[in-house]
């Protein structure tokens, strides 16, 4: 089993439902059991992965060829989530949005 303290972050477009089966399916790939609580879900964070793979490089707990884990004792789990609840929404500018309008009518021609 997967020692206490074991957390995923992730990037997802999908709910966080399936994102929690997806974790299930990964963790029991490597382990007899798994237990999974989700602590919390922010919208409009596309930038939290990376982020918090590079703040957090050293909590890394790869699983297989897996990166998105991570293990803090509970001292640390207060520390991250509350980072993450500081966290401003991803807004995008103008030029962004120019750029996703732009691909959107490439992809549509390209079809």
């Amino acid at each position: 089993m997967l020692p206490a303290g074991g957390y995923a972050i992730a990037h997802q477009k999908h709910s966080a439902f399936k994102r929690v089966a997806e974790v299930k399916i990964n963790l029991l790939a490597h382990y007899s059991s798994a237990a999974i609580k989700v602590l919390g879900t922010w919208e409009h964070r596309g930038n939290i992965e990376l982020y918090f793979k590079h703040r957090y490089q050293s909590f890394n707990h790869p699983i297989g060829s897996l990166t998105e884990y991570y293990k803090f004792n509970a001292e640390d789990t207060e520390m991250v989530l509350r980072d993450l609840q500081q966290m401003q929404p991803k807004i995008l500018s103008q030029d962004e949005k120019n750029i996703l309008e732009e691909n959107s009518s490439c992809e549509q021609i390209a079809v």
